[in-house]
Parts: structure tokens; C-alpha cells; sequence
């Protein structure tokens, strides 16, 4: 049994917790819950407010075991539900999320943080006009929930109501200047339709970001954003987010060197160093993961390499576009060029590169929005591998469903094993006439080597893509076909069917 004694300290560290948890100092928080739980283990607000220490921690694991020993003491405690619900939903299943949701809700149909997380977990599972219900019931608690309003904003922009999406993320903004989620969301429509000039500035809030905020370096130098001068200064520059996003932005590179004459030392995933050092030869190149400050020249400034879309004040009509900014290693190239001379033994009219899969991430979460089902690109392949139209999987990995019969597929040659990082990608891709790839690193290597390039885009498009254009504002020689309708890749691949045996037909007769 308790005594006076330790429930009154108890207390005191309870207490103490809710204070830090105020301020948003959560390992603080953390420490004093904890003593308050190992003085009294049964108590269901010690343990509420435990688990939303833990959840705000991102400690997903110790924070679900807290949930699910408070629903133990107390069934019926609509945090305990709550919380484990936002667990759960973290950890990607939508459908448990929302039955602990709406057991909450049985429990306090006025618990308005319930009532936002359910609008996500079925905006997760694309159940918009549900997703729209649970938010209109949070607002309707409380118009200036900033959670369900930015809730709201991205599910007018799953509609493709950019514009409306805005004015949902401005009211979370006049509500709290400082909502960093807001300003992100805010940024991604801007850019999405081509108004970089306010989106720029708001695309930094990403480093605020669960998901992002955690990969930011650690690094003493300052940050530089376009504002110093950089005249005979070292800057180091850092890859970011996917391989896609540093290829995309790795053209500003070039443009450091020559028009701040500033000396670039950048820091790249170790599969896209070997590449990268195509950029320049005065560009030092180094892998991202084993660097350190320490470990060579003083550094003067760093900037994180999608900023330098901000710091060169890109617009859509200043977009730095060159056909060609990355180039193969000579020796590969011959390497390369020699492997398909051979691959069936005779020449080919036309040689077509395809990804029909990225990592299985898009738009920062764990999603196949953009990946294209192995069927259809096997029905593809079947009716226009004829004797003088080749396909090569540029792709290095291949999914799970039926991707594992890719390599049996009549007229697709494979060279997975082959490609060992991305220059020996390039170089393959350097020996096609046309890549076709959905939006992957490949297809931005594609662009980046000049190759023509058939991207295509799912609906809605990812904020890069923006949102009508059928021509790539980054690669000149990349045409965007784009869904017409969510999940249906049959009009962009009848598109591309035509376009292939229009450049077939061309070629045969010498155009």
C-alpha cells in the first residue's frame, strides 16, 4: 500500500513533470513521470500523461506499453485509447488506430484531439468524406484546432482544392504563427503550384519536422542562406531526403563554384558519391555518413542542398536548366555500351529504360502511390518488345508482389546485380533513347544525363510536379503524363504506348 510519504512525493514529481511538459521540455517531463510512476505504477494520470511524454519523445514502443497498462487499471480511460490509437497509427495501421479512436469517442464524444487523429488515420486510408467528418467535428469543438485545420488543408489538396487548401493552413498560421506543421504544408501547396517565391522561404520549416528534423547534421558552421558573401569562403553542402531530391538540386553546385566563387565540399549518400564528382572537378566529394568537421579544412558555411533553391531566389522562370549536368565515367560508358551491344545479339531501333517502383516511400511517409503494379509493365513490355524495340530495368531493386518475375519477363533485360551505385545507373541509361520511369531517382537521373524521359506522375502529383504542366519546369527533356484519376495508371500508359511506337515508326523511316 501506498504511503503518505510517497504519494505525497509522487506528487511533487507529477507536478514537476506537468510543468516540463508545459514548457516542451520532454526529457525533463520524461524523468520526473517516471519517478512518479515507480512510486505509484497504478495511476491512471501519472500513466496518461507518461504515455503523452513518451509519444511527443517519438518512443512509440515504450509509449504503446504505457497505453496499454493504463487501459489494464482503467478500460474505460479515453486518453488511455487515445494515445495508444496514435500509436498505433504511427507505427502504420489505420484500421486498429481507428477502432482505439473510436472507442475514445463512446468514452468522450467531445475529446477533440480524438476526433482530428480519426480524420487522419482515414485520410490515411483514403476515406475522405469520413476523414472530412471527423475534422468538422473537431472544429466544430473548437474552429481553431490547429491540428484538425491543417487535417483539413491536406485533404482539400488529396481533392486537388490547392488554393482552398491554403486558406485552411493560413487560418492554423493566424492561429499560431509558429505552427511549423502548418508552415511545411503551406510550403508543399505553394511550390506545388509554382509560387516559389512564398514557398521557398516557408519550405524550411521541414527541419521542424518529424521525419526530417532528425537527419539535420549537427554542424558548427553557420547556416547560409543567400544573404553572406561566400567570396573565397569553403561551404559545405549536405545531401537531404531522397537520392531523387540530390540529384534534382545538385545543379546548384556548379553554380556556388562559378558565380560565388566559393570553394563546395559536399556531403553525399555514399551510393550517389561516385557520381556526384561528375559535377565538377574542383567539387570535393565526400560520403555524408563518415563526415566530420574535424576532419578537414575549416568550413565557413553550410546549407542543406534543397535550401539552395531559396538562397539562389529560384522562381519557376529561373529554375537553373541545363540538358545535361551530370556525365559518365568514360571507362564505364564503354563498359556499358559494350553489355547491351550484346545483350541479345543484334541491334536495337530503339532502347527504352524502365522503373516502374521507388523505395516504397513517397511524400515522406511509407506509401505505392507511385509505384506502378509489375503487371501492367509486363503488359507493356509484352506487346512492344518486338525485334527492333529493347526494354532495360534501370531499377536496382525490385519490390515484393509480382516483381519477382520481372526477371523472366521475355524482353526485359536485367542487370540489377550489375548496377553497384548510381554511376553505373547513369551509365546504362546513357546508352537509351528513352527512359520511362515513375517519379524515382532514376527518372531524375534521366533528366539530369539529357536523355528523353516519359515520367509519370500519379494524382494527385507530388509538390515538385506541380500540378497541370506537361513538361518538366527541371528537365527539359522529361514529358510528364499524369494520372487522370487516383490509382488508375491506364490513360498515362496508353500515352506512353503511343509515344514509344511514334518514335519507333519515326526511327524506321529515318526521321
Amino acid at each position: 500500500m501506498n504511503t503518505d510519504i510517497q504519494f505525497s512525493k509522487a506528487k511533487e514529481y507529477f507536478q514537476a513533470g506537468l510543468n516540463f511538459f508545459e514548457i516542451g521540455d520532454y526529457e525533463k517531463a520524461k524523468i520526473e513521470l517516471i519517478k512518479a510512476y515507480e512510486l505509484i505504477p497504478d495511476r491512471p494520470s501519472i500513466l496518461a500523461n507518461l504515455s503523452a511524454t513518451l509519444i511527443k519523445l517519438k518512443e512509440w514502443s515504450k509509449a504503446r506499453n504505457i497505453c496499454e497498462e493504463l487501459l489494464e487499471f482503467d478500460p474505460l480511460d479515453p486518453i488511455g485509447w487515445l494515445n495508444l490509437g496514435v500509436c498505433v497509427a504511427h507505427e502504420g495501421d489505420a484500421d486498429s488506430a481507428i477502432g482505439h479512436f473510436t472507442k475514445c469517442l463512446e468514452i468522450d464524444p467531445n475529446l477533440i484531439a480524438a476526433w482530428s487523429n480519426k480524420g487522419h488515420a482515414h485520410q490515411e486510408r483514403e476515406e475522405f468524406e469520413i476523414a472530412d467528418f471527423s475534422y468538422q467535428k473537431a472544429l466544430g469543438l473548437n474552429p481553431y484546432y490547429e491540428d484538425a485545420l491543417i487535417g483539413k488543408g491536406n485533404l482539400l489538396n488529396e481533392s486537388k482544392y490547392y488554393n482552398d487548401a491554403l486558406e485552411w493552413f493560413n487560418t492554423a498560421l493566424i492561429t499560431n504563427p509558429n505552427n511549423h506543421l502548418a508552415k511545411w504544408n503551406k510550403a508543399l501547396s505553394l511550390l506545388r503550384l509554382g509560387n516559389f517565391e512564398a514557398g521557398w522561404p516557408l519550405f524550411e520549416s521541414r527541419w521542424h519536422i518529424p521525419g526530417m528534423m532528425e537527419h539535420k547534421p549537427t554542424l558548427a558552421a553557420p547556416l547560409w542562406l543567400g544573404q553572406e558573401s561566400l567570396e573565397g569562403k569553403t561551404i559545405y553542402i549536405y545531401a537531404e531526403q531522397g537520392f531523387g531530391d540530390t540529384i534534382q538540386f545538385s545543379r546548384y553546385l556548379p553554380l556556388l563554384e562559378k558565380e560565388k566563387n566559393v570553394k563546395v565540399i559536399f556531403g553525399a549518400p555514399k551510393l550517389l558519391a561516385p557520381l556526384m564528382k561528375s559535377l565538377s572537378p574542383t567539387i570535393r566529394v565526400v560520403d555524408q555518413e563518415n563526415f566530420s568537421e574535424k576532419s578537414c579544412e575549416k568550413i565557413d558555411f553550410q546549407c542543406p542542398i534543397m535550401s539552395l533553391a531559396l538562397s539562389f531566389e529560384t522562381t519557376l522562370d529561373s529554375i537553373p536548366v541545363s540538358t545535361t549536368y551530370l556525365h559518365i565515367d568514360p571507362i564505364k560508358k564503354a563498359t556499358w555500351a559494350k553489355k547491351l551491344e550484346t545483350s541479345d545479339g543484334k541491334p536495337k531501333l530503339l532502347k527504352v529504360g524502365v522503373a516502374w517502383r521507388g523505395s516504397g516511400k513517397y511524400a515522406n511517409k511509407i506509401s505505392e502511390k507511385r509505384n506502378i503494379p509489375f503487371p501492367l509493365i509486363a503488359n507493356l513490355v509484352s506487346n512492344l518488345a518486338l525485334d527492333d524495340i529493347a526494354f532495360y530495368a534501370i531499377q536496382a531493386e525490385f519490390g515484393s508482389d509480382t516483381d519477382f518475375k520481372a526477371p523472366h519477363l521475355k524482353g526485359l533485360n536485367i542487370y540489377a546485380n550489375e548496377l553497384t551505385d548510381f554511376s553505373d545507373t547513369a551509365a546504362l541509361i546513357a546508352q537509351l533513347d528513352l527512359v520511362l520511369s515513375v517519379d524515382t531517382a532514376c527518372a531524375h537521373l534521366a533528366g539530369a544525363l539529357g536523355v528523353p524521359t516519359l515520367l509519370l506522375i500519379p494524382d494527385p502529383p507530388d509538390f515538385m510536379s506541380l500540378v497541370d504542366c506537361d513538361k518538366s519546369p527541371w528537365y527539359p527533356n522529361t514529358c510528364l503524363l499524369r494520372q487522370d484519376k487516383r490509382g488508375d495508371w491506364g490513360k498515362p500508359l496508353n500515352e506512353v504506348k503511343e509515344k514509344i511506337l511514334s518514335i519507333a515508326k519515326k526511327r524506321s523511316m529515318g526521321e
